[in-house]
């Protein structure tokens, strides 16, 4: 079968404050306002709600990233920093580029570098000194402390003074900052991928369904083949160990066959389907309707219509008894004069498939 004439229920993007239970006394009725697709709707409709939601915040979080209505950044403010390529400046609102960082380091690199021809003379002043040993022993402990060019900065007693000289410490901070820890969604703090589940935007999971439709409630289904977990009501039995939940609903281990059925409501001693047990069968029937005519005579033409046929004319004077002028005709009656007749007595309908959870 076809899906090209299956319809879809259609979603209004509005939260539902509270989510229709349906009750053992409700119909099952289809369509777009049938009670059994109500709590469908209108969790659907709050899935549209969050869905349009979540895409605002999107946005505006994108704009507001994209956008420049930002503060400047201080020393005492974060906000917006101006990069500099100046390796002498004494700026407290612009940050240092590599390359200012870069000049910086050849110049430590060319005095490390130079070091050895430093100590060459050191060693000489000590000499012209009359040979101070404690004065090239100074000289020694304080160039012992200078830093190892091939270690990269690890030998840096204070990193964070030395990136505040060099005024890169703000900009370390801010890059700390660049994702707002104030900002959230659904609770969730925006300093890492935020993933989302479906309990945070109250999506529809099997867990609810099962809450909200019970095992073994018959619902219309559109196509030949039932979903995954569901089962056609064709009276076929059914393991009840596998399916426990199943056999609460139906003990007899047989689904009801409903194929080409109408389901009506049970008695329940309300005296209007008197007789009945729970999925007990019934066959069509039809109201009696009887009519009897008699002694028809006339005088002229006659005529019938509707239901009724004009049969077999004849003179009343042909008959023992009859009146000269008079006559007397056989009249029948059939339903199929003028009314739509079947093999069955039926409203009109549509042809769906009745399913039923399996778990």
């Amino acid at each position: 079968m076809e899906n090209d004439d299956m319809s879809y229920l259609k979603e209004t993007a509005a939260w539902e404050d509270g989510i229709y239970q349906i009750e053992t006394s409700d119909p099952v009725l289809g369509g777009p306002d049938g009670i059994t697709n109500r709590p469908t709707r209108e969790l659907a409709n709050r899935t549209a709600w969050l869905k349009q939601q979540l895409k605002a915040a999107e946005a505006a979080l994108t704009a507001h990233t994209r956008s420049r209505n930002h503060p400047d950044a201080s020393v005492s403010e974060k906000g917006f920093v101006k990069l500099s390529n100046a390796n002498q400046s004494s700026s407290e609102t612009e940050a240092a580029t590599p390359k200012a960082v870069k000049i910086v380091n050849d110049r430590l690199n060319a005095v490390v570098d130079h070091a050895p021809s430093d100590l060459d003379t050191l060693n000489k002043l000590a000499q012209a000194i009359s040979n101070n040993p404690k004065f090239a022993e100074n000289v020694m402990q304080l160039l012992s402390q200078k830093l190892a060019k091939n270690d990269n900065g690890a030998d840096i007693p204070d990193k964070n003074k030395f990136l505040e000289n060099l005024g890169l410490l703000e900009t370390v901070n801010l890059a700390k900052n660049a994702t707002p820890s104030q900002r959230k969604i659904n609770g969730k703090t925006l300093i890492q991928d935020v993933k989302l589940t479906a309990t945070d935007v109250h999506a529809v999971t099997p867990e609810v369904l099962r809450v909200e439709i019970p095992v073994g409630v018959p619902l219309p289904w559109p196509t030949e083949t039932p979903p995954s977990g569901w089962r056609i009501c064709n009276g076929e039995s059914f393991n009840k160990k596998e399916y426990p939940l199943l056999a609460l609903a139906y003990p007899s281990g047989k689904l009801p066959d409903l194929r080409g059925e109408f389901i009506r409501g049970w008695d329940a001693g309300r005296k209007v389907d008197n007789g009945r047990k729970i999925l007990s069968v019934q066959g069509d029937t039809l109201q009696n309707f009887t009519g009897n005519i008699t002694g028809i005579q006339f005088v002229g033409q006659s005529s019938a219509s509707g239901i009724f046929k004009m049969g077999r004319r004849m003179a009343s004077s042909s008959i023992t008894g009859g009146t000269s002028g008079v006559f007397a005709v056989d009249c029948s009656a059939s339903f199929q004069s003028g009314l739509r007749t079947a093999s069955e007595t039926r409203p009109r309908n549509v042809a769906f498939n009745y399913i039923v959870r399996a778990a």
